[in-house]
């Protein structure tokens, strides 16, 4: 008898997890899965550099002086830890999305 309640449960368990996915569907609910974030935000980071070391020596000795270097790298940093806070787990991202 167990046995035949556990597969019965087995089974409304699969039956309620796809009923309320596709309620979610229904109701314009998904989730959006983001990869590659930690490699966006080093190019973007790296590009900043980049951009910057083109400039001319008295322009480039002047936002030094100002540590805008430090500046592109407070922003990455606290643009990651906002990215860790909302969810992110490995180089994944997830969010609910309502259409």
């Amino acid at each position: 008898m167990p046995s035949f309640v556990a597969a019965i449960g087995g089974m409304l368990i699969n039956l309620v997890g796809t009923l309320v996915g596709r309620v979610l569907v229904a109701l314009g609910v998904s989730v959006v899965t983001y990869t590659g974030i930690n490699a966006s935000l080093d190019a973007i980071k790296a590009q900043a550099l980049a951009s910057i070391l083109a400039l001319p020596p008295e322009v480039i000795s002047m936002l030094s002086m100002m540590r805008v270097g430090q500046c592109i790298s407070i922003v990455s940093s606290a643009i990651a830890a906002r990215l860790l806070l909302n969810g992110l787990t490995g180089d994944t991202f997830k969010q609910w999305v309502h259409k």
